[in-house]
């Protein structure tokens, strides 16, 4: 992240930015609090946000991503159109206008197989709702953590478990280029879904659909590894982490 604060000033909206580096920069004026803090890894930088945000509405924006026309706009209908939510996600879309990924035509409400589809920029949440209900993001996963993904997902369900309302609203907020789908499947990447598993299930009657999700990922094509080290990967990453 930019160490500066100059490149987000000027915008006609709050935005508090966090900063992970070592210079302890802080600064604020009307729509801008930049705060720097000398640590790493993604979902701290989100949490010390959800520590030090202060609006009625907060969207999770990566400084790769563009805001579209009238997002704000889009959101604050989407939040009146279902004045129970608590959290609703939204669409991203590509510089070349295109979906980012396939999304359903009509809103809904979220269930706990439809947050695995969500990404972190499509969230937009009540502050107060989350911080009512002691929502954070688990800091052991997400880039920079033990485990480099799955921190949406397990921010998702650990609000469903609070007994928070998720919808999807099919309106495109954010802008950002389509990633390549030549990633490749290793034994990392298996370990951590493992390891996300049991983080959303432990032992509960719903692990039947984080084994679901593992069975989907292991017939991938871009599996880099065997089949059984697949699943080995898996279960070593399923008891190598407490669900709390």
């Amino acid at each position: 992240m930019n160490p500066k604060p100059d490149s987000f000033k000027g915008k006609s909206f709050h935005v508090l930015v966090i900063s992970q580096n070592q210079t302890g920069i802080h600064f604020q004026d009307e729509n801008l609090a930049f705060i720097s803090f000398d640590e790493k890894g993604l979902s701290k930088s989100r949490n010390r946000a959800l520590e030090n945000g202060t609006g009625e509405l907060g969207l999770i924006a990566d400084d790769d991503v563009d805001f579209c026309e009238n997002f704000d706009a889009k959101i604050k209908k989407a939040f009146h159109d279902f004045p129970d939510a608590d959290i609703i996600t939204f669409k991203i879309l590509t510089p070349t206008g295109e979906n980012y990924k396939n999304y359903p035509k009509s809103s809904f409400k979220h269930t706990r197989k439809s947050i695995y589809t969500v990404s972190s920029v499509e969230i937009v949440f009540k502050l107060e709702s989350l911080k009512k209900a002691g929502i954070k993001f688990d800091e052991r996963f997400g880039l920079g953590a033990s485990y480099p993904s799955g921190e949406e997902t397990i921010f998702l369900n650990d609000a469903m478990n609070k007994g928070l309302n998720i919808y999807f609203v099919p309106e495109y907020i954010v802008m950002h280029p389509l990633e390549s789908s030549g990633k490749i499947l290793d034994a990392s990447y298996y370990k951590t879904k493992g390891a996300l598993i049991k983080r959303l299930y432990g032992y509960s009657f719903n692990l039947v659909l984080g084994i679901a999700f593992l069975m989907k990922q292991y017939l991938k094509p871009q599996r880099s590894i065997s089949l059984f080290s697949s699943f080995k990967e898996s279960l070593i990453g399923f008891n190598s982490i407490n669900k709390g």
